[in-house]
């Protein structure tokens, strides 16, 4: 019998436009022989379904040409005239959520209290993922190379915006890089090589979050990234890819508007970094395994070939395409990709997921005359 996948993606978030598109490639490939697909869009804070599978559907959303959709007891209803109709029962929920709640946790915590499997790491390993300068805590505590970075709040900057200026200026040296700490796509980030640039970098990530990271940047480096999933008991890895970017960083028209990653462009695969590969892959592993992560999570790393020094710079929970052209060298299409995420997730739901019982006579014995001590 074949399974039902709810597609869930979209969601209040500004990389929901790349979760479109990483959901209509999924749709494109899943093996429709193995399962029924019912497309979720997340818009505002609701669940949306239609039978529509085209890109043109979602690019100028219009709620009104959809069915509101809630989730109930492990089953998704359609309001109809004031009352709930049922719509389908998913055996598992493919995330292609990119950034907010999406990614965060908060959609993995909805799913998993109502049972159903999901295609993502667990709600403490989303939201920490997602969180940058959590991450790096993570990393540091696993003695893995982190650049040496500083933690900016919105509201420090705005309360005295001169003597944060001078706190990151007396820890960090120059060039430096501002990120947004829970955004992904590269939005929001901005390169500052002197005191003003850093006050205009700031400024403008300061317009996307209210925690900003602020990083030493290095001025010889290359991207490398290298993607895992968990098939079983075993942790497979992808090749290493190198993206290619005339920028001092991977932007977001890198990334989405010149044929880059989204469509398996503007990058070499492997990386030419030579025996650094190696640790590339061995730390994917490790923090893949270590974290307890499920599954396509990409990390990225930055590559010091000069100094033969490996940083890792973040994780990403939910990659773009499900980064499935990193598997492909090793013999896995986007197809069979999706059916061993779909399956590990079932799995993954019933091992890890399934909550304990416990029964206690506590409640019946304070109800007979116990008194609770204040």
């Amino acid at each position: 019998m074949k399974k039902k996948i709810a597609l869930i993606f979209g969601g209040r978030s500004l990389e929901s436009d790349i979760s479109i598109i990483t959901a209509m490639q999924t749709l494109s490939n899943i093996d429709k022989s193995l399962f029924n697909v019912e497309p979720v869009y997340m818009y505002e804070g609701d669940f949306y379904v239609k039978k529509l599978d085209s890109l043109d559907a979602f690019s100028a959303f219009n709620p009104i040409e959809h069915s509101k959709a809630i989730l109930y007891k492990g089953e998704f209803y359609t309001v109809k005239h004031n009352g709930l109709v049922k719509y389908f029962k998913p055996d598992a929920a493919f995330i292609c959520c990119h950034g907010g709640e999406g990614e965060s946790g908060i959609l993995q915590a909805i799913l998993e209290y109502n049972g159903i499997a999901y295609t993502s790491p667990s709600v403490i390993a989303s939201a920490c993922g997602m969180d940058k300068a959590l991450s790096k805590q993570l990393f540091e505590g696993m003695l893995l190379n982190t650049l040496p970075h500083e933690v900016v709040t919105r509201e420090e900057f705005e309360e005295d915006a001169e003597r944060t200026l001078q706190r990151l200026e007396s820890f960090l040296t120059y060039p430096l890089i501002v990120k947004p700490s829970t955004l992904g796509s590269s939005i929001g980030i901005t390169v500052a090589e002197n005191h003003e640039q850093l006050d205009f970098a700031l400024q403008v990530a300061c317009r996307f979050d209210t925690k900003i990271i602020v990083e030493h940047k290095l001025t010889d480096f290359v991207e490398v990234n290298c993607a895992a999933f968990r098939d079983g008991d075993r942790i497979v890895l992808s090749d290493t890819e190198q993206p290619l970017t005339l920028n001092d960083f991977l932007t977001f028209d890198d990334k989405y508007m010149t044929n880059g990653k989204m469509s398996g462009g503007g990058h070499v695969i492997p990386a030419d970094i030579g025996n650094l590969e190696l640790i590339v892959k061995a730390n994917t592993e490790r923090i893949y395994r270590e974290l307890d992560l499920n599954g396509v999570v990409r990390m990225d790393y930055l590559v010091d070939k000069v100094r033969n020094k490996v940083y890792i710079n973040e994780i990403n929970t939910v990659p773009g395409s499900m980064a499935f052209y990193l598997f492909e060298g090793q013999g896995i299409d986007f197809k069979a990709l999706i059916t061993r995420l779909i399956e590990n997730a079932v799995n993954y739901q019933a091992v890890h997921r399934t909550p304990s019982k416990f029964k206690t006579e506590v409640l019946s014995k304070f109800k007979s005359g116990g008194k609770i001590v204040k």
